[in-house]
């Protein structure tokens, strides 16, 4: 039986509750919340009450939907998450990962990775991804450095992957899984923003198909579900315990999950399994390739296109940086963008971008290259950050609990980073505590009077 049709069934029996939670299935409703939100949330809105099944030891309901999505993606087990792809992150690498043990993570990580080095005490050994610096983004791993580093570090014990990045870039898994299988390492791939590649194809190949041993999945970044959905699948043949994912999972989760959160997760599972989802996923990427043919005609105008998911449209206009032309598009056409770097613009689109929208968007590039006048540049379009190899001085678990006192930025120069200085979004990490700050850093930081030392 479906979450929901538990409910519904549980509505009939119309049972009192003394329980949590205390609106009582909107007996209570905060007047602003009910303008605003409506009576449905609130009615479906339970916690464990007899009969159903709890998200710490799933042996009911829940335990059947994530077994029938275990089913859908091929998976050894799938978990569904309420705290979003940061809680598989976490537990992911507090499952695999010991004190001190070494772990291998690709720069372009999300700083949520950070948090999973504080709690597991795990050694960080990083690989930065080339850059491109037309464009703003990181691009692909170089396997023979890959290689490398596991020959020199045979103890590293796991590698965390992003797959696609925050742009849509696509790195090859298959061949990565292949070289950590070699040397006996356990891939974790991050692929949060690729929710929608088990539905259609033609975006990119699933991690969990390539070999990835742990795979994490937002499915309200493109899937339309709600915030904070997500997902964590093991690989079929990985040797990753689920009991250990479970654990893990148990020492960050809520004991209150949202079972709103937990229908809403089977039901988009479900709808993008279904012939109508798939129908939509198709249309969706109908749309935004006629989309990106006919903006790619605009002059001025150029998009990325170099292996990427066509969901996110990255793109540039000459004479103007992408932070100018993020504000244009604002300003002038109420047009908010996900993303903009010195270079170039980030349009996510999913499930719910429609034709109108992307007309919308079309007709507003139209106009900024047609008159395409530079634009007086705000502090923001002056920052321009080239990656720099980190030089790790301390693991963060390390220096969690350590003094630390304030500096001004510009006489920072060699001391040891107490804070996560990280450009959100995409939250990928600049420095990260117990790095030391180089001269790029300072440069790049200029506009912030302070930042946080090791005392």
């Amino acid at each position: 039986m479906s979450i929901i049709n538990f409910i519904d069934k549980f509505k009939k029996i119309n049972r009192t509750l003394f329980t949590t939670p205390s609106h009582s299935q909107g007996e209570f409703i905060a007047p602003e919340s009910l303008k605003y939100l409506g009576t449905k949330i609130f009615e479906n809105d339970y916690s464990e009450a007899e009969g159903f099944d709890n998200l710490a030891n799933p042996i009911g309901i829940i335990k059947n939907a994530m077994d029938t999505a275990s089913k859908i993606y091929n998976s050894k087990s799938t978990f569904f998450l309420v705290n979003g792809s940061t809680s598989g992150i976490i537990a992911s690498m507090f499952s695999v990962l010991r004190k001190n043990d070494k772990v291998l993570i690709a720069r372009n990580c999300h700083k949520s990775v950070y948090n999973g080095l504080v709690l597991s005490g795990a050694i960080p050994i990083w690989i930065t991804p080339s850059y491109n610096e037309e464009w703003g983004i990181f691009e692909n791993i170089n396997l023979d450095y890959l290689e490398e580093i596991f020959y020199k570090n045979r103890d590293i014990k796991a590698f965390i992957l992003t797959n696609p990045t925050y742009e849509g870039v696509m790195v090859d898994v298959y061949r990565i899984s292949y070289i950590c299988k070699k040397y006996n390492v356990l891939l974790i791939v991050d692929e949060a923003h690729g929710a929608l590649w088990h539905f259609h194809k033609a975006l990119g190949t699933p991690a969990l198909m390539q070999g990835a041993d742990i795979v994490i999945q937002s499915l309200h970044k493109t899937a339309g579900a709600l915030n904070p959905s997500a997902l964590l699948h093991i690989g079929k043949d990985s040797s990753v315990n689920p009991k250990d994912i479970q654990e893990s999972l148990n020492l960050i989760n809520t004991t209150s999950p949202s079972y709103p959160l937990l229908f809403n997760i089977e039901a988009t599972i479900k709808f993008l399994d279904s012939e109508k989802g798939k129908f939509t996923l198709y249309d969706l990427v109908k749309n935004v390739n006629r989309f990106i043919r006919s903006i790619k005609n605009i002059p001025n105008l150029e998009v990325y296109s170099y292996n990427n998911d066509v969901t996110k449209i990255l793109v540039k206009v000459t004479n103007l940086s992408g932070f100018e032309l993020s504000r244009l598009l604002f300003e002038k056409h109420g047009i908010e963008d996900e993303l903009a770097n010195e270079q170039s613009v980030l349009f996510l689109t999913g499930l719910g971008t429609t034709k109108a929208k992307l007309k919308k968007l079309e007709k507003a590039l139209k106009s900024v290259c047609a008159h395409n006048i530079r634009i007086t540049k705000d502090e923001s379009s002056k920052r321009h950050y080239i990656p720099v190899e980190p030089r790790v001085r301390y693991t963060p678990s390390m220096v969690w609990n350590a003094p630390t006192k304030e500096v001004e930025t510009k006489y920072s120069l060699s001391r040891v980073v107490m804070e996560v200085i990280a450009d959100y979004p995409p939250g990928i990490p600049i420095l990260l505590p117990g790095e030391v700050i180089k001269k790029e850093h300072i440069e790049y930081l200029s506009d912030k009077p302070k930042i946080k030392v090791l005392s």
